[in-house]
């Protein structure tokens, strides 16, 4: 009998430590997004995967203080080329950032390419755009206020340099303050990731009421650089989006089916 009971209890003590451990792992596994993120700790793991019609794509954590929430970009540069906005000519305003056909493909179609549970946590944000005013008469720079979900990074949150043509939209970031040389701003499609393309940001470029501000690229001396200038509207760029969830949002490894990247944090 004596064997028995010692035998049950051995059991039992297997069983909890087995219980324990799973629950140790599980916590060690998940995280807040705002630990990821670059301005909370530079030697973190700073890239989180999210399901865009079904397939996990790579987020990277910006900051974990984007107006007091945490903002992510989208590693790659999604893989088709689009325009800002239809050209119209000169005094229609057509670098104007509301309502462009950029604006209207982040709201509609790029977000609805979203899981469920990301519509649903992605938030609203008061983000900084060049008025109308502004674009139209001479050397006026005013920003406004414009609630969206998804939208583009600014040429001052890129640390581009300094312009008395493009207003300061948004707050400096400081994993592009932290690259003088502007190389981390150098993007890339996931299909095509040894050659880099050029990439739309929200900011009016006021040369013209039809330009916008753009990443493009020059090689000088050999190495490949940065460079933020002017584009027109209707020119062929591609586009990188950015969002904000609140910091304490919970994401877990997960092997998502790619041997070369092993285990990552997701959100889903």
């Amino acid at each position: 009998m004596k064997k028995k009971m010692t035998l049950i209890l051995i059991i039992i003590c297997i069983i909890c430590s087995c219980i324990g451990c799973i629950q140790i792992s599980g916590v060690e596994h998940k995280t807040q997004i705002k630990k990821l993120a670059y301005d909370f700790k530079k030697s973190a793991d700073h890239m989180v995967y999210i399901k865009e019609n079904g397939k996990y794509e790579a987020y990277f954590v910006l900051s974990n203080d984007y107006y007091g929430k945490t903002l992510l970009m989208r590693y790659y540069l999604l893989d088709e080329a689009r325009k800002f906005n239809i050209y119209e000519g000169n005094g229609a305003c057509d670098a104007y950032y509301p309502d462009s056909l950029m604006d209207m493909f982040l709201s509609k179609d790029f977000y609805n390419s979203l899981s469920p549970k990301m519509k649903k946590i992605i938030l609203d944000m008061d983000i900084d755009i060049t008025t109308k005013k502004s674009i139209k008469i001479g050397h006026i720079l005013e920003t406004e206020k414009l609630k969206r979900k998804i939208f583009l990074l600014s040429t001052y949150e890129v640390n581009a340099p300094e312009s008395s043509l493009r207003a300061h939209e948004g707050i400096r970031l400081k994993y592009f303050l932290d690259s003088p040389d502007g190389k981390v701003r150098i993007a890339y499609t996931k299909s095509t990731n040894t050659e880099p393309y050029p990439y739309w940001l929200r900011t009016v470029s006021k040369w013209n009421d039809y330009d916008v501000s753009s990443v493009t690229y020059a090689e000088r001396d050999g190495v490949l650089k940065s460079v933020v200038g002017s584009t027109q509207v209707d020119a062929d760029f591609y586009v990188r989006p950015i969002f904000c969830v609140e910091g304490n949002t919970l994401v877990f490894k997960k092997d998502i089916g790619d041997k070369k990247l092993g285990k990552v944090y997701v959100i889903e």
